[in-house]
């Protein structure tokens, strides 16, 4: 998917006749980068000894990427898949991968058993379908694509649940489903151009549009898929039927970002940090830090990411610690840090692609 082939919104010319005192300015590109993910890292995931990073954004159909890891304690490197995977996600006892199947518009999950990636099932969609997203539902792996889920069943066989209508895209969506299991919500960024949030009912096949605008003012929120691009999303462990939800935009001389909850159709805003700056005006807009990320914390609470600081936040959305990111080290190519409690802090420019943020951190809890 290429830029140019993205409408541009309404919400761009909000951003350029704003003149605010300017942002901490954009890390430049380091030279190198991994032999199989290159320079742009798509997702990173902890499981048994190992962090495990998927390479290039996997966008409907263009592109897959390779997949490989690192000892989280000695670094050691495996290349699993120089190309063809398009996910990768885990439960508390297993990880998944997504990937290009056997034949064209054929796709397969498998799991991590036994020093390798064993087949669980295959599957077929139409050439006007595209997979979005793989994660975990009711313990089972599942398929989201722009027209239907896909669940693996304990037999190995798919129950399918066909969409009433086509899920939207963005360079990256993220999926999760809430304890309850009976919804999937989807969150797009797109960057500049917005993204928001759809839910899926996992019984009908029904896709809702997720939003809250307070008022009919261009770009106002806390939830407006034209303006907000959501960079996170992780079920609400306090609250079975709810996911929370991070937004997160550095463009140009703003930055705009939240931490939201959830519930069916009601967008409640937990939090968002104002960035000290010399003026201050009754408005945050274009002045808040702008979250890259959530995981879930297993002491309780969650953990939120920005440009400039990890923290954690209790379950009601209550800040209570904050660490100042630390300087990342080169790991075969790979920026990285372990010096933060419970976590794993990786470096990509996939938001940049799609704004002015330049590089990103990438959240990776090391336990669920």
């Amino acid at each position: 998917m290429t830029l140019r082939n993205i409408p541009r919104t309404s919400a761009f010319v909000a951003v350029v006749g704003i003149v605010l005192a300017p942002l901490p300015s954009a890390p430049q590109r380091p030279p190198g980068g991994d032999p199989v993910i290159g320079q742009r890292i798509a997702k990173g995931v902890a499981f048994g000894d190992r962090l495990w990073i998927l390479g290039t954004m996997p966008t409907p159909r263009e592109a897959s990427g390779g997949l490989v890891s690192l000892g989280i304690t000695d670094n050691t490197r495996l290349v699993h898949f120089e190309s063809g995977v398009l996910d990768i996600a885990r439960s508390d006892h297993d990880l998944w991968v997504l990937r290009k199947g056997s034949g064209e518009h054929r796709f397969v999950v498998a799991l991590w058993a036994g020093g390798n990636f064993q087949p669980l099932g295959e599957f077929q969609l139409g050439a006007e379908d595209a997979p979005l997203a793989l994660l975990e539902n009711a313990g089972a792996p599942t398929v989201l694509s722009q027209k239907a889920v896909h669940v693996l069943a304990a037999d190995k066989s798919w129950r399918v649940v066909e969409l009433n209508r086509r899920l939207r895209s963005g360079l990256q969506v993220s999926a999760a489903s809430p304890e309850e299991g009976a919804t999937i919500y989807v969150g797009f960024d797109r960057g500049e151009w917005g993204g928001g949030l759809q839910q899926v009912d996992l019984k009908t096949g029904a896709v809702s549009e997720i939003e809250r605008r307070n008022t009919k003012n261009l770009c106002d929120g806390p939830l407006n898929r034209e303006c907000d691009p959501v960079t996170g999303l992780i079920p609400d462990k306090e609250n079975k039927s709810c996911v929370l939800v991070s937004i997160g935009l550095v463009h140009l001389f703003s930055s705009n970002g939240r931490i939201l909850r959830v519930c069916g159709a009601l967008v409640t805003l937990l939090t968002e940090i104002p960035i000290k700056a010399e003026k201050r005006t009754a408005s945050n807009w274009g002045r808040t830090e702008a979250f890259y990320g959530l995981a879930v914390c297993p002491k309780g609470g969650f953990w939120g990411i920005t440009y400039r600081a990890l923290y954690h936040f209790e379950s009601a959305g209550s800040q209570d610690r904050e660490y100042p990111l630390p300087k990342l080290e080169s790991v075969s190519g790979i920026h990285l840090s372990r010096a933060l409690p419970g976590v794993i802090v990786l470096q990509t420019d996939v938001n940049w692609a799609v704004s002015t943020s330049g590089y990103t951190p990438l959240l990776v809890p090391l336990a669920n």
